[in-house]
């Protein structure tokens, strides 16, 4: 009988050691994890200006080098005409984001918002056009700008490069600037970037394009496309069209070096009317 007790008291001590371990277990990799932004950097950083792809202390370092802007572009996925991907708008902005932050050397390019509003979704029936409400699109961009803030960014930038959305990208920076008045971080929409005007003036005094838009015309213009072909020339199936001859757009050839070179300059274009734009938005400290 004694041996049994022995036995059970034996049993439940041990049995009290490993629930003890399991508790005691996760303070280790929780204290590390609580150390890790404050240990030194053991690599060299990584040549990025996207949040995404950085470390958490290459984000940090970045920070105390004073890259306290941050750019939230919004695109979208749409009808582009039978030649373009739906997601032209998002795969230009991550070209263009690059450029821009590189160019202002203060910024850093947090994740893009990749579906546009739409109205009513139930009757949003065009194949590839994945849409979110209004309201989402809005509550998305107020909480990674949120979130930002959070992290230590002083300058959170709003960009757009589809039309729907303009307006309620435009209500999130007033909305977030009204609320932060004060506080030392500041909200900004950079109304600049998407300007079609500006966009076809430059195509058609310095580039010398002019497009011709009688008779069946897509959702599909030269600018646009000649950065694509720039960003990657699958994104206007380049190579499809080559084999199809039906390489132009508005009556305008795209596979031609001259497209190319287009698409370069226009991207040059837009990036130094943008930073020259966010220097005259942002106050210097």
């Amino acid at each position: 009988m004694h041996r049994v007790i022995r036995l059970a008291a034996c049993c439940c001590a041990a049995l009290a050691f490993c629930l003890a371990l399991q508790a005691q277990a996760p303070a280790a990799p929780a204290a590390a994890r609580q150390a890790l932004p404050a240990m030194p950097r053991p690599i060299d950083t990584h040549d990025t200006v996207w949040i995404e792809d950085m470390t958490l202390l290459e984000v940090r370092d970045a920070l105390k080098a004073g890259k306290n802007t941050a750019m939230i572009f919004a695109g979208g996925m749409e009808d582009n005409g039978p030649y373009i991907v739906v997601s032209q708008h998002d795969n230009t902005v991550k070209a263009m984001c690059d450029v821009i932050a590189r160019k202002l050397g203060n910024a850093l390019c947090a994740p893009i918002m990749p579906l546009a509003p739409a109205p009513d979704l139930e009757r949003n029936t065009t194949p590839g056009a994945v849409s979110v409400t209004v309201d989402t699109f809005k509550a998305v961009l107020t909480d990674e700008a949120t979130s930002l803030k959070a992290q230590g960014f002083k300058n959170i930038l709003f960009l757009v490069d589809h039309g729907a959305d303009a307006k309620p990208t435009q209500e999130v920076a007033r909305a977030l600037a009204d609320k932060w008045a004060g506080s030392g971080t500041a909200s900004y929409y950079v109304s600049a970037y998407y300007d079609d005007r500006a966009l076809v003036k430059f195509e058609q005094d310095v580039l010398g394009v002019h497009e011709k838009t009688e008779g069946v015309h897509y959702h599909d213009d030269y600018p646009y496309d000649a950065v694509s072909i720039v960003v990657n020339p699958e994104d206007v199936r380049l190579p499809e069209r080559i084999k199809a001859k039906l390489t132009t757009v508005n009556g305008i050839d795209l596979n031609t070096p001259k497209a190319v070179e287009d698409g370069k300059k226009l991207m040059e274009f837009r990036a130094d009317v943008t930073v020259k734009a966010i220097q005259k938005l942002i106050p210097p400290r």
